[in-house]
């Protein structure tokens, strides 16, 4: 019974679902002077590599990855986590590619792939928002469900969050796609400003909160709106029990 409550917690030990191999350096990267740019980027949107440590209970249990380039006419979120906790290892990749369109994200691919202690896993999504379809899995199965205009999936969300914090909302609601194609309604609020001090050094932030009732798992995320709504902390707990707690260690912006 313990064991299977230990590998629970180990499954979604870090799961945003928000997030390589050992960080190459110690102190933030900072970004180069902007040069003028012919186009304006919308903000959350400027390409960037950042480093995390992710700890429970105060201890570094590994080390994770997030990223945004340009993909097509769009861009590709990833994240990357490699974790040991006791004898548990979870390494897991997750991308989700979008496009934007009048400030708001279309996600037309995700996929997440894990490994590590247990079976290894493998979800997918594609979605063609010119007819309307949603496909599942690496078989491509059609999902027969009403389409919605207002679909996120379980990457993009975090990045359609920080394109309305920098809009100026405070509070927000997202029907975000599941692993498996099935729509969950988010709620998330501003909850204050904090100065933090990261392994990246000492960074102002935003707190945003998921709220609700019933909640299954409770999350607070920080992002630097200095640091083009960056995230830089990450925190989630299930029953009020820490699962995970990911900071900053390094950022660069990519041109």
């Amino acid at each position: 019974m313990m064991m299977n409550k230990q590998w629970r917690l180990l499954a979604s030990f870090f799961y945003l679902s928000l997030l390589t191999p050992a960080m190459a350096q110690q102190t933030p990267v900072v970004a180069p002077a902007a040069q003028p740019a012919a186009t304006t980027v919308t903000a959350g949107l400027k390409p960037f590599t950042a480093k995390y440590q992710v700890l429970r209970s105060g201890k570094v249990h590994g080390d994770a990855e997030r990223y945004l380039k340009p993909w097509g006419q769009g861009f590709e979120l990833g994240y990357k986590s490699n974790i040991t906790w006791l004898i548990f290892k979870d390494e897991r990749h997750e991308r989700s590619r979008f496009a934007l369109k009048d400030g708001r994200l279309q996600p037309f691919f995700y996929q997440l792939k894990r490994w590590g202690t247990g079976p290894g896993r493998h979800y997918e999504l594609n979605l063609d928002w010119s007819k309307h379809e949603l496909l599942t899995g690496k078989e491509k199965a059609p999902k027969t469900v009403e389409w919605n205009e207002q679909w996120l999936d379980q990457l993009s969300y975090h990045s359609q969050l920080v394109v309305e914090l920098a809009a100026g909302k405070t509070e927000f609601s997202f029907d975000v796609l599941t692993r498996h194609g099935d729509s969950r309604s988010y709620q998330y609020k501003v909850t204050g400003e904090e100065l933090l001090t990261l392994p990246a050094g000492k960074i102002k932030t935003i707190r945003v909160e998921r709220v609700g009732k019933d909640l299954d798992k409770q999350v607070v995320a920080w992002v630097a709106p200095e640091l083009d709504y960056l995230l830089v902390k990450l925190w989630q707990a299930e029953d009020k029990v820490e699962q995970f707690d990911v900071q900053l260690q390094s950022y660069q912006f990519n041109q």
